[in-house]
């Protein structure tokens, strides 16, 4: 049988290397996120002072990466 102890804090452990991973993955989506939204940016307004917010680039690329990636993609 397994002391308590022992098994306390194995369990510690891979509670605390989930939280860390979880952290790790949040902040490498959150820095994605805002370099696509940069991209965005940069191909809608290409070069001139203001973008013409009137295209289609948010409603192709959404249905692009919804077929791509799943759910999550939406063009909202």
């Amino acid at each position: 049988m397994l002391k308590k102890s022992f098994l306390t804090d194995v369990r510690d452990m891979l509670f605390a290397a989930r939280q860390r991973a979880y952290v790790a993955i949040n902040s490498a989506m959150v820095e994605a996120y805002w370099f696509i939204g940069k991209r965005i940016f940069e191909e809608e307004q290409q070069g001139k002072e203001r973008a013409d917010y009137g295209t289609y680039l948010i409603k192709e690329l959404a249905k692009h990466l919804t077929k791509e990636f799943g759910k999550g993609f939406e063009e909202r």
